[in-house]
């Protein structure tokens, strides 16, 4: 009986606390609250606490960092970024390296699955509901139990980093250039997945181009982060999926692998063949051939480089440039447009050009429909304007550091190169990060955050969206072109 009582008492206590969480969400504060907002503040959350940490005197091994350089590195991390303006090895120490890791553990899940987690547990349903639909396109999954597809979320991000720190370990328990193989290990498995390209060694992975395993590894944990999780899901899950009735793979899934491959395997070549001179003097024809396969990869998502970027031709730097822009796959780690935005973007004009007449977007025997069509040009217009606008913004904050630059590429050729790095949350470079101007630095710090959200989500963040209308006006034409 006092059991019954109990659950009773539970259960009007729920239902009171459901109608409060309504009435609040209707009259109060949560009016204002969009789920892109909530995106934005959650990440803007933590890139403060991340600062704060990083600038305590236990994060540096001698002092402590400046303030700009505290506030870089925490929105690099929580932004997979990779992007660094000090030494990860000799200048953060093992607590501020701990610091690091955790925000890119907490930017690679995202942090809109740990606040919808928990508005779950303590708002109204209608609210949860709200950000459950936004999870759920945000992880690009259909499913309807956002409980079950959290759990998958995490057990899948488990899976890969267990695996990938068992495996590097093996290899560099005994490898001179890793002073502490454990930490190395779970390190570079968290980074490579989550797809940041922080490492722990000066160099980066530099140190390591002739460590082919675990190179190998690295490139795995990179293509299984960014191709997505409910692509991750179709595939680990295929029996689970097939006895459920659905045997053909969903249209992302497709889109994603054959997008992917075709970027991997077509900028592994390209590659080679502008800056294959490089690559066979440095390693050899196959170990080249390997080094321009890893940087095809990494150029797209992670950011960790096996090669010296000083010394990459001009049509390289256009070439990365253009894997960084475009990115990995929706739902995932990565960052940049995206490549099913690139995908219905080449489909759109290729389309169009073989049958002006025809206005459906087909992909793989499917239909796409007409406003994600529409939203993957918005996306494009969008990241290419904000990546014009910050060049040309440090092309002039920066017109009096670039005498003391390393040798290399053209200035306006590095600039571009390092603001689609943030932008594609990539995190590659050609030597300049630490040496911009404080303005500079936090131009790409607000890159980064751009580039990590999304310029679509942070344009919903910040203009007030208005009701549909109710009517349409007259149609006209008029030319074009």
């Amino acid at each position: 009986m006092p059991t019954e009582n109990n659950q009773s008492l539970r259960s009007h206590l729920v239902k009171a606390l459901a109608k409060a969480g309504e009435y609040s969400s209707e009259r109060g504060i949560w009016r204002f609250v969009s789920p892109a907002r909530l995106i934005l503040f959650s990440f803007a959350a933590a890139i403060v606490v991340g600062t704060i940490l990083l600038s305590l005197p236990a994060s540096a091994r001698q002092g402590c960092l400046q303030l700009e350089d505290a506030l870089f590195t925490a929105t690099s991390a929580v932004c997979v970024t990779g992007l660094v303006v000090v030494d990860t090895q000799n200048d953060l120490s093992r607590f501020g390296q701990g610091v690091v890791l955790a925000l890119i553990q907490l930017g690679g899940l995202g942090i809109m699955t740990f606040s919808t987690f928990f508005l779950m547990m303590f708002r109204s349903a209608r609210m949860a509901r709200r950000n459950e639909e936004v999870l759920e396109d945000t992880l690009s999954g259909n499913s309807h139990n956002l409980r079950g597809l959290l759990f998958a979320v995490f057990k899948v991000v488990l899976l890969f980093e267990l695996w990938g720190f068992l495996l590097l370990y093996l290899l560099w328990k005994n490898h001179p250039g890793a002073h502490n193989p454990v930490w190395d290990s779970l390190f570079h498995s968290i980074s490579a997945f989550c797809n940041a390209g922080f490492s722990t060694f000066s160099e980066n992975l530099y140190r390591m181009k002739h460590n082919y395993a675990a190179c190998t590894i690295i490139m795995f944990l990179i293509v299984a982060g960014g191709l997505g999780f409910f692509v991750l899901d179709s595939i680990l899950y295929r029996p689970f999926h097939v006895r459920k009735g659905r045997r053909a793979y969903p249209l992302q899934t497709k889109v994603v692998l054959a997008t992917s491959l075709t970027l991997i395997m077509g900028g592994a070549l390209l590659f080679a063949l502008f800056d294959g001179s490089h690559l066979i003097a440095d390693h050899g024809f196959a170990q080249g051939a390997f080094h321009a396969l890893f940087q095809s990869v990494t150029a797209r998502t992670a950011g960790f480089n096996t090669v010296d970027f000083t010394r990459v031709t001009h049509l390289g730097i256009i070439l990365i440039t253009a894997l960084m822009f475009i990115g990995g796959s929706p739902g995932s780690a990565a960052g940049g447009i995206k490549t099913t935005t690139f995908a219905i973007i080449i489909f759109t004009l290729f389309g169009h050009l073989r049958n002006p007449e025809k206005h459906d977007v087909e992909m793989f025997h499917r239909r796409i429909p007409p406003f994600v069509v529409s939203r993957a040009f918005v996306i494009f217009i969008l990241a290419s304007l904000a990546v014009v606008s910050i060049t040309v913004i440090l092309t002039v904050t920066e017109r009096r550091n670039m005498n003391m630059w390393p040798p290399g590429q053209e200035s306006s050729h590095r600039l571009l190169f390092e603001v689609v790095s943030a932008m594609g949350t990539v995190g590659l470079s050609t030597g300049i990060t630490s040496l911009l101007s404080i303005p500079g630095k936090l131009m790409i710090t607000l890159t980064m955050f751009i580039g990590r959200l999304g310029p679509l989500t942070v344009g919903l963040a910040l203009v007030q969206r208005k009701k549909r209308a109710s009517y349409r006006y007259p149609e006209e034409r008029m030319m074009v072109g």
